[in-house]
């Protein structure tokens, strides 16, 4: 990454150190569904948000639906009700789910990601990647706990951390921050990874409010 990591070298070593001091500390329950759609709604609910958050949100929209169709074609204003108005980012944060589940339905005539286990790993990164509404948080979420992918999914909570944490500087865009922690990163430990970073985000104090010179991009 040019000019994001402090030094490559030394970048790697400070990751490597905040590793092994993370794994210490309890770890969030690992997401064990099998549906793509459910991990989909919540990755964009835990996307610049917290666990504890996103779960609470997604129980009180399940809690509102019959099934994954029904979220589909409710209108968005009406999720960020369910959710709060206060949720992070609750208007673009709905938006953006009920766009995914429109073009899902759109490619697949159902608001399912089954066929997606037919395909090759490269395959299904671009079609979660080219999803209306689509975060790459959120497909590289998706990518690593459904379909065993390498990679670390970075939103700007993360980036914010990492920062602080003098990994890298904040000159790093989330998406070659991802990039180069994939590579930090064995493909075997890339979801135990994913676990102890979201920890450690979730915890009050870790991420800095202060604004940093890139975000998404």
């Amino acid at each position: 990454m040019k000019g994001a990591v402090v030094n490559n070298q030394d970048g790697a070593k400070k990751f490597a150190g905040l590793l092994r001091k993370l794994k210490k500390s309890p770890l969030p329950d690992p997401d064990k569904s099998n549906d793509a759609v459910e991990v989909l709604i919540k990755s964009f609910l835990i996307w610049d948000s917290t666990t504890s958050k996103a779960s609470a949100a997604y129980k009180r929209i399940m809690d509102r639906i019959v099934d994954y169709n029904d979220l589909r074609v409710t209108m968005s204003h009406e999720i960020v009700e369910w959710i709060g108005p206060r949720y992070p980012r609750a208007q673009e944060r709905c938006q953006r789910i009920r766009a995914a589940l429109q073009h899902t339905y759109k490619r697949e005539h159902a608001v399912s990601l089954d066929r997606l286990h037919s395909l090759g790993r490269r395959e299904v990164k671009h079609y979660l990647r080219s999803l209306d509404g689509i975060l790459p948080y959120v497909a590289d979420r998706v990518t690593l706990l459904c379909f065993e992918a390498h990679c670390v999914p970075v939103d700007e909570r993360l980036r914010r951390a990492l920062i602080t944490a003098a990994v890298c500087d904040d000159t790093v865009t989330v998406n070659d921050l991802s990039s180069w922690l994939a590579r930090q990163v064995k493909a075997a430990n890339s979801t135990d990874t994913h676990y102890v970073l979201q920890a450690w985000t979730d915890r009050p104090g870790s991420v800095s409010k202060k604004k940093t010179a890139k975000s998404r991009a």
